[in-house]
């Protein structure tokens, strides 16, 4: 790597250029001080006088600042092409990061003193202007403790921006870590609810193989084809809502092959909602929901509609059944609650965070379900500033509205 390549920041927005606003502040603040000490414990006719401690001090200051800063450049973009982990390092520490130690040194023995005598000859030059409306005293301070100003200058000025430059770059990093972490758990989650899919799927299956061969066949065909779509994009996080509705509709495929013309399907996915991106395998554990609990124990089977549209900015996707409806699917269940549901809640929890409901509800008008899924539109799948809450978890607590009653989850066996 050659030193052009070296990043642009490095010396137009990198720290150092901007450490002038800290400079000037402490050489103001510097002057103040010793102005108020004069005050407190010196006779007026040894006093320098603000405008004497004014002029020192941001001269010193500038010329420390200016030379330092000059030399720490010059020795980071020096050093850049020949470290192989200067990317790191400036990312970790800003410049101060590429400067070594024998630049530390010249600028503490060389620099420095030199920055002093700058800054001195500027200050008297300045003072020396005879248009001055004001009377500025005679005295000056000794060179020593200009010496002793331009040093404490530097060594304040640098060790603040130092300190400011870690602090950004440990954020930037504790951001990058809790977004991997939650890609991790998303992924995670993900892993765990494609087997529950095949098992239940498989299942199915097996007990369609003695009752009825040749639609066993039939669903083995579906199956495989669906795993054909399914898998392909089953190694990200995410894909477009149309996507997710293709791999719910093959899913539907798969069960009206085993309850037939029970089983009525209907997809409404407007076209301008096609591309937004959603949770790979967001909807169908919803839809499993209400085909396995809502429709097929009910003898005359009934309709699935899945549904997306917009409310107030807000995504909306309806998996709506006219099944049994809750209360006999509740009365029915047995066991443990299930995974798929929780499973689903869990994932809008860490993708979104509060700004996303799950709801489940009886259907009015007849009987059957409505599930209710509200994510923000306008919203990557990222880790929701709600979720952060500092060093205690990358995820933090459960914010995610609680599902209506009874729990959905609890549906699911």
């Amino acid at each position: 790597m050659s030193a052009a390549h070296h990043p642009k920041d490095l010396t137009l927005l990198g720290s150092i250029p901007r450490t002038g606003r800290f400079n000037l502040l402490w050489s103001l603040s510097i002057a103040l001080f010793l102005w108020a000490i004069e005050w407190a414990g010196r006779d007026e006719d040894q006093r320098y006088g603000l405008m004497v401690n004014l002029a020192y001090a941001m001269c010193l200051g500038y010329w420390c600042w200016t030379i330092v800063g000059m030399v720490w450049l010059a020795e980071a973009r020096r050093r850049w092409p020949k470290l192989p982990d200067a990317r790191e390092r400036f990312d970790r520490r800003g410049v101060y990061g590429l400067v070594g130690w024998p630049a530390i040194a010249f600028c503490a023995i060389v620099g420095i003193p030199l920055a002093c005598l700058f800054g001195v000859f500027l200050a008297q030059a300045i003072l020396a202007f005879p248009w001055w409306p004001m009377e500025i005293p005679r005295e000056r301070p000794p060179f020593a403790v200009s010496l002793v100003l331009s040093y404490s200058i530097t060594i304040l000025t640098f060790t603040i921006d130092y300190l400011r430059v870690r602090l950004a770059a440990n954020e930037v990093r504790a951001e990058a870590a809790q977004r991997q972490a939650l890609q991790t758990q998303l992924r995670l989650l993900q892993a765990q609810l494609e087997p529950h899919m095949m098992f239940n799927t498989l299942a199915n299956l097996h007990a369609l193989i003695e009752s009825d061969p040749a639609r066993a066949q039939d669903m083995l065909a579906r199956l495989i084809t669906f795993l054909r779509a399914t898998l392909g994009g089953s190694r990200t996080t995410t894909h477009p809502l149309s996507t997710e509705f293709a791999r719910v509709d093959d899913y539907l495929a798969l069960m009206q092959v085993r309850m037939g013309p029970r089983l009525q399907v209907k997809l409404e996915l407007p076209a301008e909602l096609a591309s937004h991106h959603v949770p790979t395998l967001l909807l169908q554990p919803l839809v499993e929901n209400a085909v396995k609990h809502g429709l097929e124990p009910n003898p005359p089977g009934g309709q699935l509609i899945l549904r997306a549209r917009v409310e107030d900015s807000t995504l909306v996707l309806c998996v709506i059944d006219t099944g049994r409806g809750l209360r006999a699917a509740e009365a029915a269940r047995q066991g443990p609650p299930g995974f798929g549901m929780a499973c689903v809640r869990d994932r809008v929890q860490s993708a979104y965070g509060g700004t996303a409901s799950l709801s489940m509800q009886e259907s009015t008008g007849h009987s059957g379900t409505i599930v209710t899924l509200r994510l923000p539109l306008n919203t990557a799948v990222s880790p929701a500033p709600a979720l952060s809450t500092g060093s205690i978890s990358p995820f933090g607590p459960s914010v995610l509205p609680p599902l209506d009653e009874p729990p959905a989850h609890a549906l699911h066996p």
